[in-house]
């Protein structure tokens, strides 16, 4: 069975799936492309934060471990000095240090003297007396020891501030320059507020101690035993702190200073602020002068750059207009294929039923076919209506039995003129009208044809598309399409229903205009024949008359009697030739002429004709030549090829007058060969194969007489007796024609609309 035309379902579902495919993928693709994207800028942005914290904490490690390395050398300054170093020599030895330039977020180095409480009034003395009369240690109270701030360079005003300051008395610095003493390694303090600190730009401050002794300890007890004080350096956090993270990296990112492993605001050295919606945190341990620190640090969105930023967003919007174009792309690609199939198949479905309809003229054995060929394409039942005489219904359907009680129902059926539905309703306006979901019971009671609910109940159809058959102006019917209730009929739908009405209506007008014309053929043959019949009575009788006339008149010696007596007799003879020209159409044309076979000489068949031409040919000129050197028997129809013969040499008289013409007779074996020759005017050789058709002519109708039928007759018959014809000639050239016969008596069958019937030969 052929493939039927998809469901508008499965045609839905088949041009929606694959650019829903491409859509569903595009949008998939895009979203892993997004997320990958973003998760590369963002393992990205991680691995520069990571490096970020990394070098700040190796920054604030390498400063301090500088700052260390500073106070190591300050305090090999003071083992060389032996004694007290003078306030000068120790001013030149930190102006060395280039502290501002080289070590900034340092307040300055200091010492601080271990004095012991029955030291400390001439201690106080000594210092009074050398230069500072308002010296003092302070705060003041009893205690058994007291450390001095004695020198402090460089010696600024917040600096000056500090001298006398007995640190061994603050709890928290006290710790640091016991750890200090004790381990003989620089110590720095927790969170303090220097005593440099004034006015409203306050900041939490620590300080780093490296012991100084008399001589090398070696214990714990003689460090503290051989104590000579500490050498010192105080820190503002926050400058040590900014100069130690940079600029750059304090814009991006937020780092906050603990003092200790927790996280405490009373604990907190240093805070670079930055933005709220903090991203990332990390936190990182260091450990400055023996005293752990707490590192966190915190970035915003502001620290991802400008491609971490968009590139995702970038990527999403390119990924889904990407998609989208590729979804266009694909959807028309798919609805275009749809409509080159869909018109590739209706191209099929009309050649399939053009080659139907040309198959035969019968349009009552053709129109099944292409009722059923439709409604295997294109909807579940076709229905072709004609109106003229008798209404006459085709149906189509898969299942033969469906279509046969279809056409049962249609048969009793008869639909008003006034209905809104059925064959009429198309009729009248003229124009495809299509309707889905209708009630068959409806249409069977239009119809008065109450089998034909149950019919279209059983095809399964509610939905049907009618289209009126015109030919020529005239409304000759009309073709239906029925599908099921839901099938909704597009207007690809109606154009193929109208090209397939078109190509019926053309068929059924041809083979109606095809049947008129044979009835016509038909009338015209049998006026012809009756016409002969009756002409060729009289003309037998005025040929005997013409004969006695001439016999007498040449008795009686009246020879102007005798010369006209003879021209009646020509003329009569040429009417009587074009009588049996007209016979002979109507008979061939027919399939009525019968050949009778019989045994004789065609070599004496040519004698008898040339001589009863020999009056003509010697009025028009010429000389009669017949070569037949030997009889050449064979069995044939004596008077066909007697009339064969005739037409040959009346027509190469006609044509080459006052020239001679040769009828040459000759056997080749079990063949007999008969030619005619003139030279006379010619044949073109575009008119050769022509000239052998009925009513067709090779000259002017005004010079030469004639109907144009002796050549087509001469052909029909001896291509009848199974032989051939054939011309040979140019123009100014005469003709040569050539009839070529089996010797065997026998006859080639022909239909009857090709011309002759054999009839049983005789013996």
């Amino acid at each position: 069975m052929p493939r039927r035309l998809l469901t508008p379902a499965r045609a839905a579902l088949r041009h929606h799936l694959t650019p829903a495919v491409v859509l569903a993928l595009g949008l998939v693709t895009t979203l892993a492309a997004w997320a990958l994207t973003r998760s590369t800028l963002r393992m990205q942005a991680e691995e520069r934060f990571a490096d970020e914290v990394d070098r700040t904490s190796a920054a604030l490690n390498e400063r301090m471990a500088a700052y260390a390395a500073m106070l190591r050398a300050t305090r090999g300054f003071l083992r060389g000095v032996g004694g007290e170093p003078s306030a000068l020599a120790f001013r030149g030895f930190v102006a060395s240090l280039e502290l501002r330039e080289r070590y900034p977020g340092i307040q300055g180095i200091g010492w601080s003297e271990l004095v012991r409480s029955d030291e400390l009034a001439a201690h106080e003395a000594e210092q009074r007396a050398g230069g500072r009369p308002d010296y003092r240690i302070w705060p003041q109270g009893a205690r058994e020891v007291y450390s001095s701030i004695v020198l402090l360079e460089p010696l600024d005003w917040r600096n000056q501030r500090a001298i006398g300051y007995d640190m061994f008395a603050e709890p928290i610095r006290r710790a640091a320059m016991e750890r200090a003493r004790d381990t003989g390694e620089p110590a720095a303090t927790g969170r303090v507020e220097l005593v440099q600190e004034t006015g409203e730009d306050r900041q939490a401050g620590f300080l780093v101690y490296a012991p100084v002794y008399a001589d090398t300890p070696a214990t714990v007890e003689e460090r503290r035993d051989r104590l000579r004080g500490w050498v010192y350096a105080p820190f503002r956090a926050g400058d040590l702190l900014r100069s130690a993270w940079g600029e750059a990296a304090s814009q991006k990112v937020r780092l906050s200073v603990f003092d200790g492993a927790q996280l405490r605001p009373e604990a907190l050295l240093f805070d670079g602020g930055g933005s709220a919606d903090e991203v990332r945190i990390t936190l990182r341990r260091v450990e400055i002068a023996g005293r752990p620190w707490t590192l966190r640090f915190a970035a915003g969105r502001a620290f991802e750059n400008a491609t971490e930023r968009f590139l995702p967003f970038g990527v999403a919007v390119a990924g889904l207009a990407l998609t989208f174009l590729l979804f266009w792309a694909t959807r028309e690609e798919v609805h275009a294929r749809g409509r080159a199939e869909a018109s590739a198949r209706r191209a099929v479905l009309l050649a399939e039923a053009s080659k139907v309809l040309s198959s035969s003229l019968d349009y009552g054995a053709t129109l099944p076919r292409v009722a059923t060929l439709a409604a295997q394409r294109v909807a579940e039942l076709c229905i072709v209506y004609l109106e003229r005489g008798v209404p006459r219904w085709s149906v189509g359907h898969g299942t033969p039995e469906v279509a046969a009680r279809m056409h049962a129902a249609l048969e009793g059926s008869h639909f008003e003129l006034d209905v809104e539905i059925g064959p009429a309703a198309a009729l009248q306006g003229g124009h495809p009208r299509a309707r889905s979901g209708f009630d068959p019971g409806r249409i069977a009671l239009a119809a008065r044809a109450p089998a034909l609910a149950g019919a279209l109940r059983e095809a399964g159809v509610g939905s049907s598309l009618t289209v009126a058959l015109a030919s020529r102006g005239e409304r000759l019917g009309t073709i239906t399409l029925l599908a099921g209730p839901r099938r909704r009929f597009t207007r690809g739908d109606v154009r193929l229903a109208t090209d397939l009405a078109r190509l019926v209506a053309a068929a059924v007008d041809t083979s109606r205009l095809y049947a008129a014309a044979q009835a016509a053929v038909r009338e015209r043959d049998e006026f012809l024949s009756i016409a002969s019949h009756e002409l060729r009575t009289p003309l037998t009788s005025l040929a005997l008359q013409s004969e006695s006339l001439r016999a007498k008149a040449s008795r009686l010696q009246l020879d102007d009697v005798a010369r006209k007596a003879e021209v009646i007799r020509r003329n009569v003879d040429r009417l009587a030739r074009l009588v049996a020209s007209l016979l002979d159409l109507s008979r061939i044309t027919a399939g009525r002429l019968e050949l009778e076979l019989e045994p004789f000489d065609l070599a004496e068949l040519a004698r008898e004709v040339v001589a009863r031409f020999e009056d003509e040919a010697r009025r028009a000129g010429c000389t009669l030549e017949l070569v037949a050197p030997e009889p050449v028997p064979g069995s044939w129809d004596r008077l066909r090829l007697d009339q064969v013969l005739t037409n040959l040499v009346s027509n190469a008289i006609k044509y080459g007058p006052n020239q001679p013409v040769e009828v040459r007779v000759e056997g080749n074996g079990d063949r007999a060969v008969l030619v005619v020759r003139d030279r006379g005017i010619g044949i073109s050789p575009e008119d050769q194969a022509r000239i052998f058709e009925r009513f067709e002519r090779a000259v002017s109708k005004r010079s030469y007489g004639g109907f144009g039928l002796g050549l087509w007759i001469v052909r029909e018959i001896v291509e009848s007796l199974g032989g051939t014809v054939r011309v040979e000639s140019a123009p100014g050239s005469g003709a040569t024609f050539t009839v070529e016969l089996s010797r065997r008596a026998h006859a080639a069958a022909r239909s009857p609309s090709a011309g002759l019937s054999p009839a049983a030969p005789t013996a």
